[in-house]
């Protein structure tokens, strides 16, 4: 099955992002970096272990140099390189999860494992998952950039104040960070 720009970019987009932010967490050692699988069940087939195997290996840098020879990182060493006790790692494919694994501790020389249940703080590292989701949701016209968000929310309403009263706050203006909505900091 032949798969669209979009959904090539989507599969992308969701393995670096799990993975930057993974490695935006500090303080990991060499010794405690031990891959860890969701294989409880029946092998990986060698087609999908060679597709990981990829991934592994094949990490590329940010910018690649004219007429330079691109060589892969290897992701157990960019762990290290950032010093990130863990990183948890699920691709998509065909809209379905292909395959997680973890590497890693929950803890900086720790002992417990990371695993592909491991919750890991994704902050703003969401932030283009969420307007990707939106996104899709007004191509398919079952939200409106435009319209007011009170009119679609359910549970909870933005409170009317003096500034709501002559603009609404909408799905455009929540992507675009000028709905004047705000949180104060993440707990990590």
């Amino acid at each position: 099955m032949k798969r669209s720009m979009l959904q090539k970019v989507q599969v992308c987009v969701f393995a670096v992002a799990v993975l930057a932010c993974a490695l935006t967490l500090t303080h990991a050692s060499r010794a405690s970096l031990k891959t860890m699988s969701s294989q409880d069940g029946p092998a990986t087939p060698p087609a999908l272990e060679a597709r990981i195997k990829r991934v592994e290996n094949g990490l590329l840098p940010p910018a690649k140099i004219k007429g330079e020879p691109t060589t892969g990182m290897k992701l157990l060493d960019r762990i290290q390189f950032y010093k990130a006790p863990a990183v948890s790692i699920a691709v998509i494919n065909e809209g379905r999860i292909e395959w997680a694994r973890a590497y890693g501790t929950l803890e900086a020389n720790g002992k417990v494992p990371a695993t592909v249940t491991t919750v890991f703080q994704a902050a703003s590292v969401s932030k283009p998952f969420t307007a990707l989701a939106a996104l899709r949701l007004v191509q398919q016209h079952k939200l409106d950039l435009d319209a007011d968000v009170n009119n679609s929310l359910k549970s909870w309403r933005i409170p009317q104040n003096e500034f709501t009263t002559t603009q609404k706050v909408t799905l455009r203006r929540l992507l675009s960070h000028t709905a004047g909505l705000t949180v104060p900091g993440f707990l990590g």
